[in-house]
């Protein structure tokens, strides 16, 4: 039998979770459509729009040097390697792009879509 006080915590977490089930909360203030609703405001100054491009721009920078110095690493331990090790620096080449790929990809959409807010907020 555990210890009352981590029963009690155990039903009182129980009691919560069943309470938060049967009463989901629903927020009728949020917006049905428009900027707020999808992340993006509707009009922002050009500081804002900068630093909004700047940050993802580094972010792909940053992952795309990170990427190529990884793969380069890999790949100069490649010659000095049997077939069996040839094969695990090819996994790892693999593992370190289905890693990072994602990552420095969703930078790169988030760096077009600040380019392309900047360009519909100059344009106004």
């Amino acid at each position: 039998m555990p210890y009352p006080a981590v029963r009690s915590a155990a039903v009182q977490s129980a009691a919560v979770r069943s309470a938060a089930v049967r009463s989901p909360a629903v927020r009728s203030d949020w917006p049905k459509s428009g900027g707020e609703a999808s992340g993006r405001p509707r009009r922002a100054g050009a500081v804002t729009l900068l630093a909004a491009l700047a940050s993802p721009l580094v972010a792909a920078s940053v992952l795309g040097a990170l990427i190529l110095h990884l793969l380069a690493g890999l790949a100069a331990r490649l010659p000095a390697s049997d077939a069996l090790g040839a094969l695990s620096i090819m996994a790892g080449m693999a593992l370190v792009l289905v890693t990072l790929l994602p990552f420095a990809l969703l930078s790169v959409r988030r760096a077009h879509r600040a380019w392309a807010d900047m360009q519909g907020a100059l344009r106004r």
